[in-house]
């Protein structure tokens, strides 16, 4: 039950409200406080009306005489509401950070400013509604909660509570003459007339509930028995497709899965393939972060795929999601893989391994395989390790001894029957057995003959279905209705007289949920976006942590337009520039700089709530990315006065009254200074960094700066204490350097300088104690050296004295010139040190030179690595500092070889 369902009419709710409001007028005193039921209609109708996350500062606006004090009763009485009347309990994060206002929040049943939202993730989920989940509102809410992910922060948060959406969403979904048991009739009523306001929010939801009405009136029929839909595990879609492209020889791709579908499923999964690394099986590079949350990606296979290894991996992945990966995302068994040729220069697999006469494949098997004997096979060149291939060119017409050559290598001849998608263009079809449709698009086949029969037997995932033929026809086209999510079997069996068999066929069906996207374009649209890691913040996007890709016609020209909104979704600023496609990482850098530096954007960054990122070409397409603030119960808020003095001040949204406040200033960086949450503060002209934390929420901070104070001051020379020669240590300072790296950076061009002043600071404390005196005096030589290039000869020589060290910091200074990316880098450094890691103790850990050169260079990220493989790792640094100083002199050297580069093009 919910407040919300008190079923007065208004006059009577317009006098509880207003005697609820005199009763606080008169200090809510003893006497009041006895009839608490009102005071629990009257806050859920103020979570009712309320808009984003200003619960309180609404509340108190409407209800003269409301001390803050006072806010614990309130949850008392929904307590109490919940104990004598059954009434809902809060769920979700939402209910763990705000312990009191998720109470009239969830009474509120659906706030009208998220009304719009629900209508809209029904509009979108209508394709996947069966009748199994009309009925079953926690497993609706569930998948509904899954499929938010491309919606607004603070929408995502309440579908967390899966019970109370399920229930709403089952409620609106009834339709107009429907009953439902979930709300009662007034109250949904009212609902449904607030999101009737709106036009499109109206076609949304009436949309919606036809789906609804129509797959809650659909039943089987004609089948033989009532078992129900057998779904297996929804694998198919997670899994890679291989290709194989002729270029001056065959060569080998894997065409990746969009893995979005895998980490709603499984929430654990999202953050690590947001921000690892993934390596594929084979392949010949690592796939970038977030890469997997999007479809279209490639990879070329420099060697078959190892069959007793996982396909896909990530880096930093734990061993519970690559496991997950493991068992989810694998390409077909051998010893023969079969590619339908397409043309003369494209083969996909046909993963069936099912080929038709009078069509041409491709075989691949490993070396050691003895092909089938049949006189149409021949040899064909590919380049891909531990594998021969082979071009298969099938006559009209075979001889049973070759059709069960080809048995005896796994491969069936089909022929005499056809299975195919027909209607409307299905979302995949290989041509030869595999079929994808999006939940909600018509499963139409067409089941094609040359043996003319009486009639079909058609079995889906065990449910059987006899068709009749019509007499003449060589085609049988039927559809099939009401497929869950999820992969299914079809056999088809011909029946002549007396129900003899004739010729028997088969098709995999995949039946996927359609995914929602932030991002304004998909593969095959002229422009594409896409963001790394995926579904950045505004922060993110804005402070250098986040980068977008942007592709088209290569050369071609596009407009770039950034729009930054208010919490009323008005925009407050936009900006326009040009660009020319594609855009790649570093591209986006160079801009995203320009655009910050605008002072239109600076001006009003610190109020936006969310920015819109579009690219668009007249005839070409068009692409955008919503970036939202996001949901945050701690604010800080900045003024800057005329003379350029700002003044720091948090706006504390949480409940608990327990917020803490740390200030570190940039000459300081490791010491807290504490400050009162509920004062204003002035900000030193260099800025600093402020933290607030209150329970498990954290607002951090790089404040902005007096620049002009700023320029009048001696260069910034942050103090810091090199740590201890302990892995406790060095991965505490580590958290410090992550804590400043990943503060929210104002639009504030000074501010990142001295958070990068900052950055470079701690990173090199970490130099100082563990590289060993000598690198410790050469750390403290480059701290004030004008060009750090001047130095490399140094480094080199400071890196041993001894033969083996000696080969190695040579071997990395012939190679810098190459290292100038970050992948470029990392590739490099793998290679030249994968070699030398066992004599140090470090023996199946492939991930280490990419910890060392994160040690070197970025000690933030170690803080997230595996806590007992950094400790590990670090331990063996500690014992061969080496490990450290070759590492140090890669990052120093590649940093220095490309800042001289940017100072000779910009002269």
């Amino acid at each position: 039950m919910f407040a919300l369902e008190h079923g007065l009419s208004g006059d009577d709710l317009d006098l509880l409200m207003s005697t609820v409001r005199s009763a606080v007028r008169k200090g809510l005193g003893a006497g009041s406080r006895q009839w608490w039921l009102p005071f629990v209609v009257y806050a859920a109708e103020s979570g009712y009306h309320y808009v984003g996350d200003e619960y309180w500062p609404s509340f108190e606006q409407s209800t003269p005489g409301w001390r803050s004090d006072q806010r614990p009763w309130v949850k008392t009485s929904f307590q109490r509401f919940a104990a004598e009347y059954g009434g809902a309990v809060p769920t979700g994060a939402f209910a763990s950070n705000f312990t009191i206002i998720a109470w009239p929040i969830t009474h509120a049943v659906l706030p009208t400013y998220l009304q719009r939202q629900l209508a809209q993730l029904l509009f979108d989920f209508r394709g996947a509604l069966t009748s199994d989940l009309l009925d079953d509102p926690a497993s609706l809410g569930a998948r509904l909660a899954r499929r938010a992910t491309a919606y607004t922060d603070r929408f995502r948060i309440f579908c967390e509570n899966t019970t109370l959406v399920g229930q709403v969403a089952a409620a609106l979904l009834s339709g107009d003459e429907e009953q439902t048991p979930y709300l009662l009739p007034s109250t949904l009523e009212r609902i449904v007339e607030g999101l009737s306001e709106e036009r499109q929010a109206r076609h949304w939801l009436k949309s919606a509930q036809r789906t609804a009405s129509r797959v809650r009136g659909f039943q089987l029929q004609n089948g033989e028995t009532t078992t129900p839909t057998r779904t297996k595990v929804v694998s198919r879609a997670t899994d890679p497709r291989l290709l194989l492209r002729l270029e001056t020889t065959w060569t080998a791709y894997a065409a990746l899965p969009d893995l979005t579908s895998l980490s709603a499923e499984l929430p654990f999964v999202y953050d690590q393939l947001r921000s690892s690394r993934g390596t594929v099986n084979g392949a010949a590079r690592a796939i970038p972060p977030s890469a997997l949350l999007y479809g279209g990606q490639e990879v070329r296979l420099a060697r078959w795929p190892q069959p007793d290894r996982p396909f896909l991996q990530l880096e930093r992945g734990d061993g519970k999601t690559n496991r997950v990966l493991a068992d989810e995302c694998v390409i077909t068994h051998g010893p023969w893989w079969v590619f339908r040729l397409y043309g003369t220069g494209l083969a996909v697999e046909v993963k069936g391994k099912i080929v038709r006469p009078g069509r041409r494949y491709l075989l691949v098997a490993s070396a050691a395989t003895t092909p089938p004997v049949v006189p149409w096979l021949s040899q064909v060149a590919i380049d891909v390790q531990g594998v021969n291939a082979y071009e298969l060119s099938i006559p009209e017409q075979t001889s049973e001894s070759h059709e069960a050559a080809l048995r005896d290598s796994g491969i069936a001849v089909m022929s005499h029957v056809e299975i195919r998608p027909v209607g409307i263009v299905a979302s995949v079809w290989d041509g030869d057995g595999e079929v994808e449709w999006l939940a909600g698009e018509p499963a139409m086949l067409g089941l094609r003959s040359d043996l003319l029969p009486l009639r079909c037997r058609v079995s889906v995932d065990g449910v059987t279905y006899f068709l009749e033929w019509s007499p003449g026809e060589v085609e049988l086209v039927f559809s099939l209705e009401g497929l869950a999510v999820g992969t299914h079997d079809l056999n088809a069996v011909l029946l002549g007289e007396g129900g003899r068999k004739l010729a028997a066929g088969s098709l995999d069906i995949t039946i996927r949920d359609p995914q929602v996207r932030a991002e304004g374009a998909s593969v095959g649209e002229g422009i594409r976006m896409l963001a790394a890691p995926a579904r950045p913040t505004l922060s993110d996007l804005w402070d250098d942590r986040a980068t977008i890709s942007i592709d088209g016609p290569a050369g071609a020209s596009a407009e770039l337009l950034v729009t930054l909104r208010g919490g009323d979704d008005q925009a407050v600023a936009v900006l326009k520039r040009s660009i020319r496609m594609p855009v790649d990482a570093a591209s986006w850098k160079a801009t995203a700089k320009a655009v910050r530096a605008d002072r239109r954007f600076r001006d009003a960054y610190d109020q936006a709530e969310s920015c819109v990122v579009s690219v668009r070409r007249e005839g070409v397409g068009f692409a955008a990315l919503t970036c939202e603030r996001g949901f945050q119960p701690l604010r800080w808020h900045f003024m800057r006065s005329h003379d350029g003095q700002v003044v720091a001040s948090l706006v504390d949204r949480t409940d608990g009254g327990s917020t803490v406040v740390d200030f570190f200033a940039v000459e300081a960086p490791l010491i807290a200074v504490p400050k009162l949450a509920t004062e204003p503060f002035d900000v030193p002209a260099r800025g600093g960094l402020a933290v607030a934390r209150a329970g498990d929420v954290t607002a951090a901070v790089v404040l902005p700066t007096n620049p002009n104070a700023v320029f009048q001051l001696a260069p910034a020379q942050p103090a810091i204490s090199p740590p201890s020669r302990s892995t406790d240590s060095i991965l505490h300072v580590a958290r410090a350097h992550q804590q400043w790296l990943n503060a929210d950076l104002p639009a504030d061009v000074v501010a990142m300088y001295e958070q990068q002043i900052v950055g470079d600071a701690i990173a090199r404390s970490i130099g100082t104690a563990v590289g060993g005196s000598h690198w410790a005096r050469l750390e403290r030589r480059l701290a004030t050296a004008g060009e750090a290039a001047d130095y490399l000869q140094t480094m080199q020589e400071a890196v041993g004295v001894i033969g083996q060290h000696k080969a190695i910091a040579s071997t990395i200074a012939l190679s810098l010139y190459k290292w100038l990316t970050p992948e470029s880098l990392l590739t490099g450094f793998e290679q030249v040190m994968l070699p030398f890691l066992a004599s140090y103790g470090i023996i199946d850990r492939p991930a280490t030179p990419r910890f060392l050169l994160m040690l070197a260079g970025r000690p933030d990220y170690i803080s997230e690595w595996e806590k007992s493989e950094a400790e590990f790792i670090l331990d063996r640094v500690l014992q061969s500092p080496i490990l450290y100083r070759v590492a140090r002199f890669a990052m120093l050297g590649t940093r220095a070889l490309s800042d001289a580069n940017d100072g000779q093009r910009g002269c």
